[in-house]
């Protein structure tokens, strides 16, 4: 061995040096970094162009780093261009070597066995939506009726957060129900969305010289009978708020036109059919030349008054009875009260109509939140 003197010492040049690895015998760079063996399986123009094929996919990382080992990179350098660690390209490479491409993919993981067979949800689902059994012993199913149901009826044991974890992973929360009369009925509701359509569609022929848009109006009463509404607070807390039981009231009457965002507004003491009469020749003369309003309403008494008056570029379709769900306008008052009018307390008729007003330009003032709150869908899908 030829030394070679350094300063005052002598070294020896470095030498090659071999080492064992997964993939093989593999040498080092200059640096000392084991440079990566590679099997001669596929050509470096079959990798680049599976490569730029799979470039959205998880295994063009896979890829490229066999790419790179291929053309003579150490594992550290192909670590830090693609980002992974050292371990993962040194494992995709080892995969390579033993089973080509078909071995870079994810196995897959089936994971864990639902405690609920697949193939039993949708009969779950039928048994919490049907009303509750009288084995149930509850008016309505909670999470721990559920979870008996669960084990009793499925045999499959959840914990209490567990039935919650299942419940929002098939699409279900906790809503509060909407009233329904007794009276109301499902058929005739399906039945009057078809026939509704064509009224429109007759009016919209009757005035062919001008520009149809379909309204809803509805009233309602807001007043010192306060309510509340859901608040944060810390969990098995029951929080409380003012509740005002007085006697003073007034009157909203809103129209609204989810197609455009647009809203139309009377905030009035009493409510009888001069009022509507009011609202008809207000809400008529703010219409832009040109316009014909459809106004769908239910047929409350002062709405079917012989002494109403209907304005010429206003025609009238009255609601299905006992159907306030067909009316998207029932949806506004339920958001004015459960983010503006519940939990507070009002003086006098002055402070109500201040709140009143002000909460309705909040809302009705802004055309998106109209759009997305007052929506008819049974008129949108079928118009």
């Amino acid at each position: 061995m030829q030394l070679i003197r350094n300063g005052n010492e002598f070294c020896a040049p470095s030498l090659p040096v071999i080492r064992m690895t997964r993939g093989g015998l593999t040498d080092t760079d200059r640096r000392g970094s084991p440079l990566m063996h590679v099997e001669d399986r596929d050509s470096m123009e079959r990798l680049q162009e599976l490569a730029k094929r799979d470039r959205s996919t998880r295994i063009w990382a896979r890829l490229q780093a066999v790419i790179l080992a291929k053309q003579g990179d150490t594992a550290p350098e192909i670590a830090r261009a693609l980002g992974f660690s050292r371990r993962a390209v040194q494992a995709w490479v080892a995969a390579y070597n033993r089973g080509g491409l078909e071995a870079l993919p994810d196995r897959p993981h089936p994971g864990r066995t639902p405690l609920l067979p697949h193939d039993q949800e949708a009969r779950f689902l039928e048994r919490i939506e049907a009303p509750p059994r009288p084995e149930d012993g509850s008016c309505e199913l909670r999470g721990v009726d559920l979870r008996r149901i669960l084990e009793r009826e499925f045999a499959a044991r959840y914990s209490q957060s567990g039935v919650y974890k299942l419940l929002h992973r098939l699409g279900y929360n906790d809503l509060m129900p909407r009233p329904q009369h007794p009276d109301s009925s499902p058929e005739a509701q399906e039945f009057f969305k078809e026939i509704v359509v064509e009224q429109i569609a007759a009016i919209a022929a009757a005035h062919p010289d001008e520009v149809v848009q379909v309204w809803h109006q509805d009233e309602a009463r807001f007043g010192q009978q306060g309510t509340l509404t859901r608040v944060w607070a810390r969990r098995g807390s029951r929080p409380r708020r003012m509740r005002q039981n007085g006697r003073e009231s007034l009157y909203v009457l809103t129209a609204t036109c989810a197609a455009s965002g647009a809203a139309f507004g009377l905030v009035m003491p009493e409510l009888n059919t001069a009022v509507v009469n009011q609202f008809l020749q207000e809400f008529s003369r703010q219409l832009a030349p040109g316009v014909h309003a459809v106004l769908v309403w239910d047929n409350a008494p002062y709405h079917v008054s012989g002494a109403l008056v209907v304005p010429a570029n206003v025609s009238l379709i009255g609601l299905l009875p006992y159907s306030p769900e067909l009316n998207p306008v029932e949806n506004l008052w339920h958001y004015l009260r459960s983010h503006h009018w519940s939990n507070r307390v009002y003086a006098d008729y002055d402070a109500l109509l201040e709140a009143a007003t002000e909460a309705w330009r909040q809302v009705c003032l802004d055309p998106e939140k109209i759009r997305s709150i007052c929506a008819a869908p049974y008129l949108t899908e079928r118009i």
